[in-house]
């Protein structure tokens, strides 16, 4: 899966989390600051990440997450990570 398609789900799942809608989310883009997103959403976005993709993100992981390309680079890592397990 490629950065644009994983961009996308992060995309569909914020929407479903928030209720919102955004038109496009940039790599600079702040969590917080841009998309208006609390504690509370981060959590359930988080969740539904989780759930959709099979992976746990930890705590520690999650608060150097800022802006959207550091939530997609967690992202890739995580299922690169899975993916080499299964490959294994």
């Amino acid at each position: 899966m490629d950065r644009k398609e994983l961009s996308a789900i992060v995309l569909e799942l914020l929407e479903k989390e928030t209720g919102e809608t955004y038109p496009a989310l940039d790599d600079s883009t702040s969590l917080r600051d841009g998309l208006n997103l609390d504690s509370l959403d981060m959590a359930g976005l988080v969740l539904h990440i989780e759930s959709h993709f099979g992976i746990q993100i930890e705590t520690e992981l999650l608060e150097k997450v800022t802006t959207v390309g550091k939530l997609l680079d967690t992202l890739e890592a995580k299922l690169a990570a899975k993916e080499a397990k299964k490959a294994a």
